[in-house]
């Protein structure tokens, strides 16, 4: 242990990170668990010549780390006030079901008297009361659906994150369907996009990009934004040369579009996509899954990026 400390700590060092216990907690699994994500990552920055910044390892703590962590718990919390606010909800609509039942029984007594009188006015104040209850517990409902949508959603692209990925598609290979198939689409040269024209053409390259994908996906297709400059889709009930052909053109479409932001005026292209397909197999689970996708996809990098692979 006192030697993998002293090894991430040389790491550091050599990088010009800063010690802060967010870089080391990155570089600490990079080195401990080379099958893990935050390797991979780590292992591609490094094959691609890119230097390891405070930007690049904050990222990968908040993507594989910090979100993990929090989505399990944030999804689990909302999950259970859901359930909570559903059940307040069928109660008080139960009650308000018992009251025009009491208020029915009360009408059917003859003559007026005074526990008449008197069950007719709580009656009506009690079903007011059970209304606003109500009103109130589906907004609340209301709030938590908005926040789980929030929780899984990219905030620079506003397609689904990664998160929402590690909880649909074990929940897809564990389903009867076998046709499931999985791409890996990666921005080409995406490094060289933000040395030349800085980090904000280069978001704005990721939104064009995502933009670009979903335009020629269908209601059925999911795409996520895997990490990075790099997304997933998911094609259900597909044969494998109709997902080729879609993702021939959403290459194609990509490769002749030149990248214009409003608010600076700059513009740049063409901009290429790299991409690998993969089926998902029996008794597949996450990791092996997208394994597969991303070898295909570094198949493509390798024969010349600007391709697709499966």
């Amino acid at each position: 242990m006192t030697w993998t400390c002293e090894q991430v700590l040389q790491d550091m060092k050599h990088q010009g990170l800063e010690c802060d216990p967010k870089v080391f907690h990155v570089l600490f699994i990079g080195l401990t668990e080379p099958e893990s994500d935050i390797a991979r990552e780590l292992r591609r920055l490094q094959a691609a010549g890119a230097p390891l910044t405070a930007r690049a390892v904050a990222f990968l703590y908040d993507t594989y780390i910090q979100c993990s962590t929090n989505a399990d718990r944030h999804r689990t919390v909302v999950q259970s006030s859901q359930a909570r606010t559903q059940a307040i909800t069928t109660s008080a609509r139960t009650s308000n079901d018992l009251i025009t039942h009491l208020v029915t029984c009360a009408k059917a007594q003859p003559g007026e008297n005074s526990l008449r009188q008197t069950t007719l006015k709580l009656s009506s104040d009690l079903e007011q009361h059970l209304d606003n209850i109500i009103t109130q517990a589906e907004a609340l409902d209301a709030e938590l659906r908005a926040y789980q949508a929030e929780l899984f959603t990219d905030a620079l692209t506003g397609v689904p994150n990664r998160r929402f990925l590690e909880t649909e598609l074990p929940a897809r290979l564990n389903s009867t369907d076998l046709s499931l198939h999985i791409a890996l689409i990666d921005i080409d040269h995406f490094k060289k996009i933000n040395d030349e024209h800085g980090h904000i053409l280069g978001d704005h390259t990721i939104r064009v990009v995502a933009s670009l994908i979903q335009t020629h996906l269908r209601p059925q297709d999911v795409l996520c934004r895997y990490g990075g400059e790099e997304f997933c889709v998911l094609f259900y009930n597909t044969e494998p040369a109709e997902c080729l052909s879609l993702l021939e053109n959403i290459r194609s479409d990509i490769a002749r579009r030149t990248i214009y932001h409003n608010r600076t005026g700059k513009s740049f292209g063409p901009v290429t996509i790299s991409a690998g397909l993969a089926r998902s197999l029996p008794g597949d689970d996450l990791e092996t899954a997208l394994h597969r996708a991303d070898a295909q996809m570094y198949a493509a990098k390798s024969t010349g990026r600007n391709r697709v692979s499966a």
